[in-house]
């Protein structure tokens, strides 16, 4: 991981002298088996597992001290899976955006005000229809065509989430991420999640991941933590 970490860090310093609309591909409806997003290489799914596996059995937890597990409510799974799809986005990228926003907390408030699950701000709530930020589902629905709407207009997932996290108008302004340290924070954290993600789980979608860590990743480790 630090190796997708430096990379990350270096697209971030790349992708902020970016124009406004950069180059790139959209993300794809249905998630593939792609081992580059935007030119930044992930590392081979099989060596990535072998490698998981070696840390496994050396007793090293990096990665499960640096995220939490996986939840493990089938329902919120289940509306990021139909609304990631509905709006053409990856469950995975979504997942990672509202394990920084909230850790799933559909009743979550942010000192700036930002409400619900996916922490929409009460203007932006207007503009999407939303009467009722704290129901899951009615959030979800509005924060994954609100991201789907920052992803048509900025085409990359880093902008797209730079414009979710300081506004599209900041990331227009400096034409790329914004140079606040909450944004670059932000922004490295969801894509090293969802990068983490794909690693992991290369082709499949969350309820597949869940059942998959259930059956076989989720024995409880020291101190009662469960892997990620």
């Amino acid at each position: 991981m630090r190796v997708v970490l430096s990379a990350v860090a270096a697209f971030l310093v790349v992708a902020a002298a970016l124009p406004t609309r950069a180059a790139g591909p959209k993300m794809a409806t249905v998630p593939t088996t792609a081992t580059e997003i935007h030119g930044i290489a992930l590392p081979d799914p099989v060596a990535a597992a072998k490698h998981d596996v070696m840390l496994r059995q050396a007793r090293q937890r990096s990665v499960a001290c640096r995220y939490p597990a996986l939840i493990e409510d089938k329902k919120l799974l289940r509306l990021v899976n139909i609304y990631s799809r509905k709006n053409g986005l990856d469950p995975r990228l979504v997942y990672a955006l509202i394990e920084q926003e909230s850790r799933f907390n559909p009743c979550a408030v942010s000192p700036k005000g930002a409400q619900g699950i996916m922490q929409i701000m009460p203007d932006t709530q207007k503009v999407l229809g939303l009467s009722e930020p704290f129901d899951p589902e009615r959030n979800i629905a509005a924060g994954t065509k609100y991201l789907r709407s920052m992803l048509d207009r900025f085409q990359t997932e880093v902008m797209a989430l730079a414009a979710y996290n300081a506004g599209p108008g900041a990331v227009a302004k400096h034409g790329g991420v914004p140079p606040y340290e909450e944004t670059k924070d932000y922004v490295l954290k969801v894509v090293d999640r969802y990068f983490y993600l794909r690693q992991r789980y290369p082709v499949e979608d969350l309820d597949s991941m869940h059942k998959k860590l259930t059956l076989s990743d989720a024995a409880p480790l020291a101190g009662g933590r469960e892997k990620p």
